[in-house]
């Protein structure tokens, strides 16, 4: 996840991740700023900003209205500094769910989907993870990068695959009818007996990619590379 990378090179935004205490500090500090921007404000407003309104009754600031508003200022930025630990704790969640199922040999869940789809867009890359022989019809990945990734056997049916990267990913019997292949990066892949009747495979790169025994009935080939691909049965 390069943006999970980039902020952990950060010291601050890692220092921010690491301390709740941190954070609620920065949450009161803006919402102290804030209180006294808006009163200072109103206050100089209706002294017509006359000379020294912004010093003048300073101490109004400090009203059990204005304590009221601070509270809820803060804990309104705090939520969203807090939306980091939260984004991190869902892909979390969604990793050990992954991989509960994946230890239990569920083949169909939609949950698992689910969690393959917010990780993808996150920026995961399921390296070393073996998903060969499941169910991912409809998924949507557009754009991830699942590189060697293992999917033989696995269905994919009508799948958003537009723009996936999956060079060297083993594809053998997978089931991609009807699935969305426009721009996806294949080079490389083991498509060996893949049943690809109906897929769009528009501009699709399939260089070095091995696609003996596929099916390709009824395929979009409009566009595609195949420099060093292998069609023979």
């Amino acid at each position: 996840m390069e943006a999970y990378r980039r902020r952990r090179r950060s010291p601050l935004l890692r220092r921010l991740d690491q301390s709740f205490r941190l954070r609620l500090l920065l949450a009161a500090l803006v919402a102290l700023a804030a209180l006294v921007v808006v009163n200072r404000w109103e206050h100089c407003r209706r002294d017509g900003w006359g000379n020294g309104c912004l010093w003048r009754d300073a101490g109004g600031v400090v009203t059990v209205a204005n304590m009221e508003a601070f509270s809820i200022v803060t804990a309104g930025v705090l939520y969203v500094l807090e939306g980091g630990q939260r984004r991190q704790r869902e892909h979390r969640e969604a990793l050990e769910m992954i991989l509960t199922f994946q230890q239990a040999r569920v083949r169909s869940s939609h949950a698992r989907i689910q969690a393959l789809e917010l990780l993808s867009e996150a920026g995961f890359s399921p390296d070393g993870l073996d998903l060969s022989g499941i169910d991912l019809d409809e998924i949507h990945l557009a754009g991830a990068r699942w590189p060697g990734v293992n999917l033989a056997g696995s269905s994919l049916r009508r799948a958003d695959l537009r723009q996936l990267v999956l060079t060297g990913a083993t594809l053998r019997d997978a089931d991609l009818r009807g699935a969305d292949l426009r721009g996806a990066d294949l080079r490389d892949a083991d498509l060996r007996d893949a049943d690809l009747r109906g897929a769009d495979l528009r501009d699709a790169d399939l260089q070095g990619g091995d696609l003996r025994g596929a099916d390709l009935g009824g395929a979009r080939q409009e566009g595609v590379r195949l420099g060093g691909g292998r069609l023979d049965a």
